[in-house]
Parts: C-alpha cells; structure tokens; sequence
C-alpha cells in the first residue's frame, strides 16, 4: 500500500516546495533541492506516521517552516487512492508546521 516511489509537494509558511520520497520496509529516503529526508515510518489502518531526519546539505537555505540547518520532522497523514495527505512538525521547536501532499508514482514489485 505505501511501499514505493513518491512525489512530495509541501507548503510552509515560508513557501512551498517539492521532492521525492522512497517509502520500503519501515524506512523512508528522500529528497529535494536543498536537503535530504532520512527516518522511519508505520502504518496503521489507512494512517501512516513518519519521524524524518531533515539534513540541510545547503548552507544557509531555510526551510519552508523557517529553520535553519538539520531538524526532525514528525509527519501523520492518511492515505487514499495512491495520495497521503499529512501535516509535519517539528518537535521541540517554535516553528509553524507545514501541509503535504505524497503521490505514489510507482510502487516496489513484490
């Protein structure tokens, strides 16, 4: 159901932005223009719940949630007809959240 290739569309206070996430056996890697995403995540019904590393390999770049440099990132969303529709923070920290939008684009052969 999520194991697969994903197009990830976020929006933040500070813009929005795009990437993409690999999703497989309870670890999830990613990507976009100024960092990566490492972490973990689990499925529960139709919710999925990640805790991603955010490494900024760009010195200087924000985040569209204003930080500046590495953070975690808790992301909850419930997915639908290949589309999960999620909300992340970052725990610990005194920024907004952002929205996202994951569409699967291809899913792992079994």
């Amino acid at each position: 159901m999520i194991e697969g290739f994903w197009i990830v569309q976020f929006d933040g206070l500070q813009g929005n932005g795009a990437g993409v996430a690999v999703f497989i056996r309870g670890k999830v890697f990613g990507g976009d223009s100024g960092s990566t995403y490492i972490g973990t995540y689990e499925v529960t019904g139709r919710t999925v719940k990640a805790e991603v590393r955010v490494h900024n390999y760009v010195a200087g770049v924000q985040s569209i949630i204003g930080i500046e440099g590495d953070y975690d990132l808790r992301v909850v969303g419930d997915i639908e007809d290949g589309i999960i529709r999620a909300s992340g923070s970052a725990p610990g920290k005194q920024v907004a959240g952002m929205a996202l939008r994951l569409t699967r684009t291809a899913a792992l052969p079994e």
